[in-house]
């Protein structure tokens, strides 16, 4: 979503520069407040902030899928419990 209106607004960009649309200044002041709000992807601050982000995200899909899976194997648990405990009781009638 991002990377797409930062590409729709390089398309304008390139359009003034081209000539093809009039040159709007608020618009282009806007545009290099935007800009300025970005993040350097070759800054020395960037790529360990990146990369705690993206190993963040990735622990919390994994603690997703683990807590997914306990619950998966309590109640098969829970099931399996109330069947042996069935067939055990018509036995001992």
């Amino acid at each position: 979503m991002l990377a797409g209106r930062v590409k729709l607004i390089l398309q304008y960009v390139k359009a003034v520069e081209k000539g093809e649309l009039p040159h709007n200044h608020e618009i282009m002041r806007q545009i290099k407040s935007l800009s300025h709000r970005l993040p350097v992807l070759q800054s020395d601050r960037f790529n360990p902030q990146f990369l705690t982000q993206c190993n963040d995200v990735a622990l919390m899909t994994l603690l997703g899928t683990v807590m997914k899976s306990a619950n998966n194997l309590n109640q098969f648990v829970n099931k399996f419990s109330v069947s042996h405990q069935r067939q055990s009781g018509r036995r001992m009638r």
